[in-house]
């Protein structure tokens, strides 16, 4: 087995186990989250909030430019991964390869969008003679997919927590001092003269 595919299927059980712990695991740190936006949105939380999301974000980073390299390593091995529209076999470099990994990472986050508006951000497709290569996109599409899905869920988890917390820190509304200040504004209006005849 070559060095480019032993890289390939690394990557791709690595992909596997980073989506795996980034929907469990985040899910415990929604407890730590509880705490953090308690008292409604501030320099703090946005701290706390920014390290909650650096695991995904650092780890998509490292994922594009992994695949981005291992698809190198495979067309430098002598293995056909791309063609043109009409089917004609290229070969992408570093630029081109560069691209087909965001078109398959848009085609991941946007899910059937960009498939059903015939939407690419590439003029490159895959090989599909190649099958183990679909199956080696499709674990990529797949990651970015569940990865980008968790984060607009739990931004919207702590949108709904903050906005909770500041509507409980909100100062209750002092009925008291308001019957009092009505009471003084019925104090001051003009009296009836009572010794005018009736």
């Amino acid at each position: 087995m070559s060095l480019s595919i032993t890289f390939a299927i690394a990557l791709s059980l690595a992909m596997v186990v980073v989506a795996v712990l980034t929907w469990f695991y985040h899910d415990m740190k929604h407890r730590d989250l509880d705490s953090w936006v308690q008292y409604g949105f501030s320099v703090e939380t946005l701290r706390h909030v920014v390290l909650y999301y650096r695991f995904m974000g650092i780890s998509m980073l490292v994922f594009y430019v992994l695949f981005t390299v291992s698809c190198l390593m495979l067309e430098s091995a002598g293995y056909s991964l791309f063609v043109y529209r009409n089917g004609e076999p290229v070969d992408a470099g570093p630029i081109g390869a560069a691209m087909f990994t965001l078109d398959l990472v848009l085609r991941g986050g946007f899910f059937d969008i960009m498939e059903h508006f015939e939407l690419s951000a590439s003029p490159l497709l895959m090989d599909r003679s190649n099958g183990w290569f679909l199956v080696y996109c499709f674990v990529f599409r797949i990651y970015y997919a569940l990865t980008l899905m968790r984060i607009l869920v739990s931004f919207i988890w702590i949108w709904v927590r903050i906005g909770r917390a500041r509507r409980s820190h909100v100062l209750p509304v002092d009925d008291e001092g308001l019957r009092r200040r009505g009471l003084r504004l019925r104090l001051r209006l003009p009296r009836r003269d009572r010794s005018a005849p009736s």
